[in-house]
């Protein structure tokens, strides 16, 4: 069966690098576009339009907002569900003004800028001072550059809020979460492995929101898991 795994915001495909092999081995995988369309709805609509009838759907922070809109246009096609790093409430009015601020700093040409001041908020409080990991967010960060991100951010920042949804949500589903997520708390992912019927939270101790790539051997191993899990559903 084919995977599709749909990535964060400002994030390039190579935020997947750490599992890409583990989901590549039980099947095709492909990575959709998050970079063209400008609304959450749309992005979930193009990802619709180019895949198979059925596919497993990983979605990472703005990626779960995507994927749970897929399962609000279309949840018959969708054979299993992976929430990595999310939540499925739209933005507080606090949190809108955030992202208008930082959109700002991008519009005046400080798009580097951003990338940096965002770092510490996407790692666990323990790995601000990783330096490996800072080289990373910034190669994945700049491969999207400031346009699409513009774009993305208005995307999310118009997103619907997906909670009554989350009780209708029938295949499979696992929630990953780090325990030191300071972006997105714990709590949102408690909260949707709680309202999804047999959900299955998994905990990644030693990470914040960029979990996959802070703990890459537990996000491969929840990944396989999750695969494990859909194959033996049928």
């Amino acid at each position: 069966m084919q995977t599709i795994l749909v990535p964060p915001l400002m994030c390039s495909a190579a935020v997947y690098a750490p599992i890409m092999d583990e989901v590549w081995s039980r099947g095709s995988v492909t990575v959709a576009d998050t970079h063209t369309d400008g609304s959450i709805a749309g992005m979930a609509t193009r990802l619709l339009r180019e895949a198979p009838e059925r596919f497993a759907l990983l979605g990472t922070s703005m990626g779960g907002y995507v994927a749970l809109e897929v399962i609000r246009q279309a949840p018959d096609r969708v054979a299993g569900l992976a929430l990595v790093s999310t939540s499925a409430r739209a933005d507080t009015p606090e949190e809108l003004v955030s992202r208008a601020r930082q959109s700002q700093l991008v519009e005046d040409g400080q798009f580097d800028r951003l990338v940096d001041a965002a770092f510490p908020a996407v790692v666990a409080k323990q790995h601000e001072s990783d330096a490996a990991l800072l080289d990373e967010w910034r190669a994945m960060t700049r491969a999207v550059g400031a346009e699409v991100f513009l774009r993305q951010q208005r995307a999310v920042m118009g997103r619907a809020d997906s909670r009554a949804l989350l009780p209708t949500v029938r295949c499979p589903t696992v929630v990953v979460h780090g325990a030191d997520d300071r972006l997105i708390p714990i709590a949102m992912g408690q909260e949707i492995a709680s309202a999804i019927p047999g959900a299955e939270l998994v905990t990644i101790d030693d990470a914040g929101h960029f979990l996959l790539r802070e703990q890459p051997g537990a996000a491969r191993s929840a990944v396989a898991d999750f695969l494990d899990r859909i194959e033996m559903s049928g």
